[in-house]
């Protein structure tokens, strides 16, 4: 799903810049998507990109869950919706067009394929929001296949969550170990305390 390979195409060294607003979900999205994200924009500025994240109220873990963590969350969980000003590279240096995405979780593939050729395992695959209507869990498949429509190619558009858990504060920027710039949010859980994580929002990966 995600190969990357564990070589950075470029590192910068300028931080982004990260604040927080209370301000209403995009229209753009469906209702039931709507109704599950908090009315709170984390806002993004990298270069000449600004990226919008809203996240979820609660992030839905398996039942019994003490201790948050991905690991505990299933594929195409719903995770956040992002809308961009203008266009924007991911990961794999596929360009996202300008527009609003829906934001699920999928976790890279352990097979032949995929193991050992990246840091973290875990991705939000954006869709666009017209695409995607429902807030139910979509499965792997149905993640991948949404992301296609962001991607427009075989491989699904795909935003790296390094480092998966993080002690910074949210809103605070962090450098990955392959150079590449993090914005750090914050998200509830059903498990009773947050999951603190972040965000890859500078730099590519060779593939």
């Amino acid at each position: 799903m995600v190969a990357v390979l564990a070589v950075s195409h470029t590192a910068f060294a300028q931080a982004p810049s990260i604040t927080s607003a209370a301000v209403a979900v995009p229209s753009e999205l469906a209702a039931p998507i709507a109704s599950q994200l908090a009315p709170d924009v984390v806002t993004v500025t990298v270069g000449a990109a600004k990226l919008e994240f809203w996240l979820v109220k609660s992030l839905p873990m398996r039942a019994g869950t003490a201790t948050p963590a991905w690991s505990e969350v299933g594929d195409g969980t719903l995770v956040g919706a992002l809308r961009l000003s203008s266009a924007w590279k991911e990961i794999r240096g596929y360009t996202l067009r300008p527009g609003v995405y829906t934001l699920r979780f999928a976790q890279q593939p352990q097979n032949g394929d995929h193991m050992g050729i990246s840091p973290a395992r875990e991705f939000l695959l954006p869709a666009p929001a017209a695409d995607d209507t429902t807030a139910d869990p979509a499965g792997y498949e149905g993640a991948v296949e949404l992301a296609r429509k962001a991607s427009r190619r075989a491989h699904p558009a795909s935003i790296s969550i390094d480092p998966p858990s993080s002690s910074s504060a949210p809103l605070s920027s962090t450098t990955t170990d392959l150079g590449h710039q993090s914005a750090v949010v914050r998200v509830p859980t059903s498990a009773g305390s947050p999951l603190t994580f972040g965000i890859v929002v500078q730099g590519t990966i060779d593939h």
